[in-house]
């Protein structure tokens, strides 16, 4: 069964392009040790309010609460964006085999002098397993 490694990451807007070449280069690396698919998606700021993914019903109770949204949930600030992404593994004991080998290639090492793109430690990051896929 397969096994997804999810992280919500807020990247500095103006960091974007430089997060681009970082995650095609960690896919990479991660699809050569076994990964099935590495996903990154970014945040659509129309659907910030999260109120037109309730059904008409639900609506009414929806408006008058404070909705979080992703924004929120990362602790993004003015002038961030959030990254949505997972690696898709094909099973957890796979993962658990294969990550470490991945995390300790050197090149998924930040280069000499390198920026860093996003605060690590601002990074959301859980393990996931498939509930649906239809």
């Amino acid at each position: 069964m397969s096994y997804f490694d999810c992280y919500l990451i807020p990247v500095a807007t103006d960091k974007l392009d430089a997060y681009k070449l970082f995650t095609e280069r960690m896919a990479k690396v991660y699809r050569e040790y076994g990964a099935l698919r590495v996903t990154d998606c970014i945040f659509d700021p129309a659907t910030a309010d999260g109120t037109q993914f309730h059904a008409e019903g639900a609506k009414a109770e929806v408006q008058a609460a404070e909705l979080r949204d992703f924004k929120t949930a990362a602790a993004a600030k003015d002038g961030e964006t959030v990254i949505l992404s997972w690696t898709e593994w094909p099973s957890k004991d796979a993962r658990d085999e294969l990550l470490p080998r991945v995390l300790a290639d050197p090149r998924v090492q930040p280069e000499d002098g390198e920026d860093a793109i996003f605060e690590g430690a601002r990074l959301i990051a859980g393990g996931f397993f498939k509930l649906l896929d239809s």
